[in-house]
């Protein structure tokens, strides 16, 4: 279970911070660039993870929804999942796009999913930031304790221990 809530959180964030860039319309480099100080262990309270952990819970549903319907729409245009995340992952990674060739036919049913993609993250987003807002945090401070825990190793630690407890 702890390798599950594990990969949770990393989902939980890539979906999160590829919908707030995607509608915000950054590029990679202008985010890096407006990276804010990360916190470390030091900066997280034991309260504050409580309700960082807790948000991860309530957030979970919604993702797991979100990538089901993502994954039905994939299927609706008969096309595999895992080619659409490759493509996906190559359109938003220009070094990668020279490695991946891309039919017409893709681009058209690329072209065609988009819109149904950005209204699905668009509801997830919103009910993602409702349960952040209603577990006490702000967005921006759960995206900073999210990137932190991946580079503060205490943080981190702290966390797993955090969800271990939730688990039990």
């Amino acid at each position: 279970m702890k390798v599950l809530k594990s990969l949770s959180i990393i989902l939980v964030g890539i979906l999160f911070g590829a919908s707030m860039a995607f509608g915000q319309g950054m590029g990679q480099g202008q985010q890096q660039q407006q990276m804010p100080d990360l916190p470390t262990s030091e900066d997280v309270s034991d309260e504050e993870l409580t309700q960082f952990v807790q948000t991860i819970a309530d957030i979970e549903p919604i993702q797991m929804e979100a990538q089901a319907e993502i994954e039905g729409v994939v299927a609706e245009e008969e096309m595999d999942f895992e080619r659409f995340q490759q493509l996906m992952m190559a359109m938003q990674n220009p070094q990668m796009a020279d490695e991946v060739e891309m039919s017409d036919e893709e681009q058209q049913k690329i072209e065609s999913i988009q819109p149904k993609l950005t209204e699905i993250q668009m509801e997830a987003e919103e009910e993602i930031i409702a349960k952040i807002e209603d577990n006490g945090l702000d967005v921006d401070r759960y995206q900073a304790i999210m990137m932190g825990a991946q580079q503060d190793q205490q943080l981190m630690q702290r966390l797993q221990a955090e969800l271990e407890g939730l688990d039990g």
